[in-house]
């Protein structure tokens, strides 16, 4: 009873330690893991297509399963490369204190559900007895990327959503604290139509970030994620060309007040 007591705490111990050392992980090293696996799927793949190559030249059943296993090797290491990714880039939104934490929390939420995939798909993986089977996993793997690819997507447009409109709000509080100096000066008018130009510009960025982010939120299966998410993206990038002109119209702005 002693021994079964002293191995139940030991297991928990053990357990403990396994917590500890995954909530201790940090953005670098999730991302030095993420390449690690990275590599080891490469070189899983060049296995595979040499047990290919040799069971093309020699169709014995022992070359046939070789490809199997080899190929069962290769879909393992690329589940592990992406959970790897995953994790990485659900630790460096965690780090960034820049991001809201409802952002946060909403890429943590499609890591986790996508987390829940890949724990799905190596039961699949296991599964596969013969290359018919190993052929169909792989067309469900490609599905499921795509639909990671389109969770990534949507949270990478939130993302940049959120900086713009940092952005946005920088250049508005610059404007309007400029207007209040300008406004207590003499002649102002040349000031004033600068302040009124950069606020111009200001509203119009607001405008084209509010676009991206209504692209964004459409990136989604079924759909057509890849337009939205591009178009999404020539919104922030007009946006981008508005904030510019606001910069150098604000500036000028600045430049004719230091002259007085």
């Amino acid at each position: 009873m002693m021994r079964k007591t002293v191995i139940v705490f030991f297991l928990i111990a053990i357990l403990l330690m396994q917590s500890v050392a995954v909530s201790a992980l940090t953005e670098s090293d999730a991302k030095q893991a993420w390449k690690d696996a990275k590599q080891v799927s490469k070189e899983k793949q060049e296995i595979h297509r040499d047990a290919k190559i040799k069971f093309a030249g020699d169709k014995s059943e022992e070359n046939r399963q070789e490809v199997v296993d080899t190929g069962k090797e290769t879909l393992h290491a690329a589940l592990d490369e992406v959970e790897a990714w995953l994790i990485w880039k659900d630790l460096e939104a965690e780090e960034n204190p820049d991001l809201p934490d409802d952002l946060k929390e909403t890429i943590s939420e499609d890591v986790d559900t996508n987390l829940a995939k890949i724990d799905e798909l190596r039961t699949d993986v296991d599964g596969v007895s013969n290359q018919l089977e190993l052929g169909i996993v792989f067309l469900k793997m490609v599905g499921k990327y795509l639909e990671l690819l389109t969770d990534v997507a949507r949270d990478s447009g939130r993302i940049y959503v959120h900086i713009a409109d940092t952005y946005i709000d920088t250049a508005e509080e610059y404007e309007s604290k400029l207007r209040v100096e300008a406004e207590k000066m003499d002649n102002n008018d040349a000031i004033i139509e600068k302040l009124d130009m950069a606020k111009s510009d200001i509203i119009e960025a607001k405008r084209n970030v509010n676009q991206a982010e209504s692209s964004y939120e459409q990136v989604v299966l079924p759909g057509t994620p890849l337009i939205k998410f591009s178009e999404g993206n020539n919104y922030l990038r007009v946006a981008k060309t508005n904030l510019l002109s606001a910069h150098s119209n604000l500036n000028q702005a600045y430049n004719l007040m230091l002259k007085r």
